[in-house]
């Protein structure tokens, strides 16, 4: 009996430590804290539209040239014929996944409802690139699971 608990409490304790280990929350104070591979294509999005902040995201990463990632840019057409234009963001948290890669959740606010945001960023010798991005109007669909 007292190795079961024993087991037990040792496997909760463990299980409890993973995403500590996995992950380092970032304190963000907003967009100081934003690589400047997201803060150009969102601020390309705003003045210009969607298909020059997809080209500005996707350019000298892997994406770059990605059917898929251009097809992004659609999506977020789509988004505004729904919720009209979209006026501005906030950083909702970001982690530490690595010593160079880290991934920032976002809220981006159209004029009638929001969009969620994923970008993962990997920085290279040079500069910070990205690696992935996701969009979707439901938050489960992107934000990570709360504890």
């Amino acid at each position: 009996m007292r190795k079961r608990i024993f087991l037990l409490c040792s496997c909760a304790l463990l299980l409890l430590q993973l995403p500590a280990v996995a992950q380092t929350l970032i304190k963000t104070e907003g967009a100081a804290d934003l690589p400047p591979v997201i803060l150009s294509g969102l601020q390309a999005y705003k003045d210009k539209g969607p298909d020059e902040a997809v080209r500005i995201w996707i350019k000298d990463g892997p994406l770059d040239g990605s059917k898929e990632a251009l097809s992004e840019a659609d999506n977020l057409r789509q988004v505004q014929n729904f919720y009209g234009a979209y006026q501005f963001f906030e950083v909702i948290s970001a982690y530490e996944i690595g010593r160079r890669t880290r991934t920032f959740y976002l809220v981006l606010d159209f004029e009638n409802g929001p969009l969620f945001a994923k970008f993962v960023v990997y920085q290279t010798n040079h500069r910070w690139i990205l690696t992935s991005f996701n969009f979707n109007t439901k938050e489960e669909m992107i934000l990570p699971p709360l504890p």
